[in-house]
């Protein structure tokens, strides 16, 4: 978002009207998001769970964190997420929503319009032909990858913790490797709610537990593993990044190896040490490297299935496996020799016969 928001940073919900149709339907922690009439660009996200003073404080101090920053770091925020500007208030309720911007329209899927979710980067370029998409290069997925975890970067530069990274919430430019994070407004310090997301939960913050700055490193690196490789499959992504070259830097590997395998949570490298070795620099570990758990075993493939032959027109269990001649059955060799001692008796009698007739 390029242009400021014209009004005060505390705003009546009446004072936003008229609002349009939600685009939102309604999921997560808001009742909905719509597009403010008389401001293109802005959306008002009414909250489901009207927030007390507690909240007042945490939206309000995000809402003044670009102008307290540098100058970089305000620039990401402005540019690369759905930074909240305004608290918004309805009667007796302090927050009753906020006021974030829309995300720009390059971030859109040619075809139907709707938003390239981060989520598209986790398949392979197999899948992306067979869908009939243009796939990312490995160049492209770097600078995406790189993008993102700039965001991250500056959260936790500036002590806050998001926990929702996942598939949705971030959208990727495939002009410009640009990305968007949004649902940025649940940002809290120190430590917020443990958000559910399946194939998400990181094994040593497990809920009850609040998601804290290690819980962030696991989930971003995640993330970009699943991106960087084009597996959806957990499994499937940490036994390619081991086996890989790190897209050409063997440090990237191991920074992430070492933030998602780490038997200590304290000792996952930051999300700025991730930044850096994503920007071609160096992995420098102090002191001994962290001990890792264990990379999970690939499945084992499926046993090949025993195709067994049936005259035609005849249904065939494909499960039932194809019957083999053994020696409890005789097989083949067992009517053979009935047939010579038959033919053998035959000749006898026949002999027999004969000479009793010339006797």
């Amino acid at each position: 978002m390029t242009s400021s928001w014209p009004l005060s940073t505390v705003i009546g919900l009446d004072e936003l009207a008229p609002l349009r149709r939600t685009i939102s339907d309604g999921a997560g922690q808001s009742t909905g998001i719509h597009p403010i009439g008389d401001h293109p660009g802005w959306l008002a996200k009414l909250y489901r769970t009207p927030g007390g003073h507690d909240e007042v404080t945490r939206l309000d101090e995000l809402i003044a964190l670009p102008g307290t920053i540098g100058a970089d770091d305000a620039a990401t925020l402005r540019t690369s997420t759905s930074w909240p500007v305004a608290r918004i208030t309805d009667g007796d309720q302090p927050v009753h929503g906020c006021v974030i911007p829309a995300a720009p329209d390059r971030f859109r899927q040619g075809g139907d319009g709707e938003f390239r979710e981060i989520d598209t980067l986790a398949r392979t370029a197999d899948s992306f032909a067979r869908h009939g998409l243009r796939a990312p290069s490995r160049a492209d997925r770097l600078r995406i990858c790189r993008n993102l975890v700039r965001v991250a970067e500056v959260l936790e530069r500036h002590g806050l913790v998001y926990s929702d990274w996942s598939y949705s919430n971030a959208f990727w430019c495939h002009d410009d490797a640009s990305v968007f994070v949004i649902d940025i407004d649940g940002c809290g310090t120190g430590s917020v709610p443990n958000i559910a997301q399946p194939n998400w939960d990181d094994p040593l913050t497990p809920r009850p537990a609040e998601a804290d700055a290690c819980t962030d490193r696991f989930r971003v690196a995640l993330l970009v593993t699943r991106c960087l490789t084009g597996q959806r499959e957990m499994t499937a992504a940490l036994n390619d990044l081991a086996e890989s070259d790190g897209l050409g830097n063997r440090g990237l590997r191991e920074v992430l190896l070492d933030m998602l395998l780490s038997e200590d949570r304290e000792r996952r490298p930051s999300l700025t040490e991730l930044g850096t070795v994503l920007a071609g620099g160096l992995y420098a570990r102090f002191g001994s490297p962290p001990a890792r758990n264990p990379i999970p075993e690939r499945p084992a493939p499926p046993p090949p299935v025993t195709v067994v032959s049936a005259t035609p027109g005849t249904n065939v269990d494909w499960k039932t496996p194809a019957a083999t001649p053994s020696a409890s059955n005789g097989g083949p060799q067992r009517e053979t020799l009935f047939l010579g001692i038959f033919f053998g008796v035959v000749v006898l009698l026949l002999l027999i016969v004969i000479i009793a007739n010339n006797a």
